[in-house]
């Protein structure tokens, strides 16, 4: 699907959302946001899929990460078909079994990654590990339907421990490249990958484990959140501000 196409219908999700929020179309807000997450997630299913294993075969010459082309087409009809059916059939037995598929064929792309060989370089590893949320996103969502648990906890796993593990990975590893900087990561940038990783943990697991303690781990997570891309504006505004340390043209 065409970019435009994508932009388009996200941003139709956004003035449907709003529209139903104030009352001028008899649908749930929710289910507005529920489809521009959706497209979301669906965007970074394609990205990750061509990104994470180049990044990580450039990065560790000689590695072979070939995942066979029957379980991408798997992966991406089966995530698209099920977060359809979220949308317009929530609360559906198929829709479970859509999710649960897709957690299965998530987990098996993400192992023929190699993410084990990545535990050295924090730059490769975050994006390994923002997309191991998928598959748990959505297990949870599978058990969201059969009324296992809140589908918060799957939303979450998608929204905060995918979405924003893959932004944080990827604006961090872009700006370096932008900037003309090596792409090896500081301490800050490491801090900003566990703080969004332990944002997610917070949101998502704690209220399972440890339900008497939802209302901490919401302050927690977005504590953790919000300080996280606050380490990332700290060390890369002064640098997207200035000229390429190569000389050469951003």
């Amino acid at each position: 699907m065409p970019l435009g196409a994508i932009l388009l219908l996200l941003a139709t999700a956004n003035v449907t959302f709003h529209a139903a929020a104030v009352g001028w179309l008899s649908i749930d807000p929710l289910r507005a946001l529920h489809a521009g997450l959706a497209l979301v997630v669906m965007i970074e299913c394609v990205i990750a899929g061509r990104v994470i294993p180049a990044f990580t075969m450039s990065a560790l010459p000689g590695r072979q990460l070939k995942v066979p082309a029957w379980l991408e087409r798997s992966t991406l009809a089966a995530t698209a078909l099920s977060l359809a059916s979220w949308v317009l059939l929530p609360a559906n037995p198929a829709t479970a079994a859509g999710f649960a598929l897709a957690a299965l064929l998530h987990a098996a792309r993400l192992w023929h990654w190699q993410p084990w060989r990545t535990r050295a370089r924090p730059i490769l590893w975050v994006l390994h590990a923002a997309y191991a949320w998928l598959p748990v996103g959505c297990w949870l969502l599978a058990w969201a339907q059969l009324g296992g648990v809140a589908a918060s906890a799957g939303i979450h796993a998608l929204a905060v421990g995918a979405t924003a593990g893959l932004i944080v990975g990827m604006v961090t590893r872009t700006a370096r490249g932008h900037t003309g900087r090596p792409l090896k990561v500081s301490r800050l940038e490491v801090a900003a990958y566990l703080l969004v990783a332990g944002a997610a943990i917070a949101r998502v697991l704690l209220p399972l484990v440890a339900p008497a303690h939802t209302v901490e781990g919401l302050v927690v997570a977005a504590a953790a959140w919000a300080t996280a891309f606050a380490l990332y504006l700290w060390v890369f505004t002064p640098w997207l501000l200035s000229t390429r340390l190569d000389g050469k043209d951003g």
